[in-house]
């Protein structure tokens, strides 16, 4: 089966990855975000997550609108569950290495600690993934079941439940247990009610791409508008301390997350070439998505001669720069070596359709910090 490729998903994918790059760097230098006007341009930042979560399903729908292909499932399991294996593992052992370092705990207790809790629980920032498998599960059922339903009425209803299930968790107090607590801070990132509306709009949108588009020459000026109006509801909520949780599983980020989507597929689609750093970007994302944090990470070791720490914003764009540069070196580098893709994933498929030279079939991704704050 032939896949069709949409040219702008390869600005949105980039534009996502590179977000979350740029919050992961601003907050190491600036104290994890404490500062007010950074918590501000890190809370908007965080839209790049969910619009992953858009991107996998959006190409799921507008490339195989009849049924995914042969081959799907496991070129799925090998390109993007072992790297999320590798990289939970990873990430693991190196918490379990400081862990062991300063409360003298054993180095293999110290990681199974955090094991379990990454491969099983997603509780490291690669846990998308466990959400995107399961709207790869529930694509395929809603090829058979949605047509029995208007989009308008799948889309109010999976809106109904997202804000439902964010608000419960946004708006409400766990009781005193660990596991309460664990559930409230953390846990219910990963089960699908709380991105199922991104994933139902994808849906429709990606086996409706033409009048899509139509629809956003049509309504221009709202599309340019909604982001800002939608962004200084964020902020004027986070403001005022109506939801305290600093991620992109708010109920108001829905709006700014969906009004960005609306807005960079605008930009993108009045584009004669996509730029070729976003290609670039795009073909690296789920790279660059894992390894940039182990990178901020290691540039935190680094003396303060190098300007990495200490020098505001230029140490933001420095650090930005590096891990993203960084990360995508790694991930070509472990793409020449027979089975490194297996660990890093794929390099994707650039707009000309070069394969990357590899030693395996290639198969391009939607997408693509030790205890950073959450995205």
């Amino acid at each position: 089966m032939e896949r069709k490729m949409n040219t702008e998903m390869f600005v949105l994918r980039s534009i996502a990855c590179l977000s979350i790059a740029l919050l992961h760097a601003l907050y190491r230098v600036y104290d994890d975000g404490n500062t007010p006007w950074v918590e501000s341009i890190g809370l908007l930042l965080t839209f790049g997550t969910p619009v992953f979560v858009f991107i996998s399903q959006f190409v799921l729908s507008f490339a195989y609108p009849n049924g995914i292909p042969a081959g799907f499932w496991k070129k799925r399991i090998k390109y993007i569950l072992l790297p999320y294996i590798f990289f939970g593992t990873l990430y693991a052992v190196l918490k379990g290495l400081d862990m062991a370092s300063t409360e003298g705990i054993p180095l293999l207790q110290a990681s199974w600690y955090y094991l379990w809790r990454h491969l099983l629980l997603g509780d490291f920032h690669g846990y998308f993934i466990l959400v995107i498998f399961q709207f790869y599960a529930l694509y395929t059922l809603f090829q058979t079941y949605a047509k029995r339903f208007t989009p308008r009425t799948m889309l109010i209803v999976s809106f109904l439940i997202n804000v439902v299930y964010l608000g419960f968790f946004n708006l409400t107090q766990p009781g005193d247990s660990v596991a309460a607590q664990y559930i409230w801070d953390k846990m219910y990132w990963i089960f699908s009610p709380g991105w199922i509306f991104y994933f139902t709009v994808a849906y429709y949108l990606g086996r409706n791409e033409t009048w899509f588009r139509e629809k956003l020459k049509q309504y221009r000026l709202a599309v340019y508008t909604l982001p800002i109006l939608t962004g200084a509801l964020v902020l004027f909520v986070n403001g005022q301390g109506w939801i305290t949780a600093h991620s992109s599983k708010r109920i108001d980020m829905i709006l700014f997350t969906l009004s960005m989507i609306l807005f960079l597929f605008s930009i993108a689609s009045s584009m004669r070439k996509v730029p070729r750093v976003l290609e670039w970007s795009s073909r690296y994302s789920f790279g660059i998505y894992l390894l940039h944090p182990l990178l901020l990470a290691m540039f935190v070791k680094l003396p303060s001669s190098f300007g990495l720490q200490n020098l505001g914003l230029f140490s933001v764009l420095l650090q930005f720069i590096l891990c993203v540069i960084g990360s995508a070196i790694l991930m070509n580098i472990a793409n020449r070596i027979p089975g490194g893709a297996f660990v890093v994933g794929r390099v994707g498929i650039g707009m000309n359709r070069k394969k990357p030279k590899a030693p395996e079939t290639p198969t391009t991704t939607s997408i693509g910090q030790p205890n950073q704050p959450t995205i």
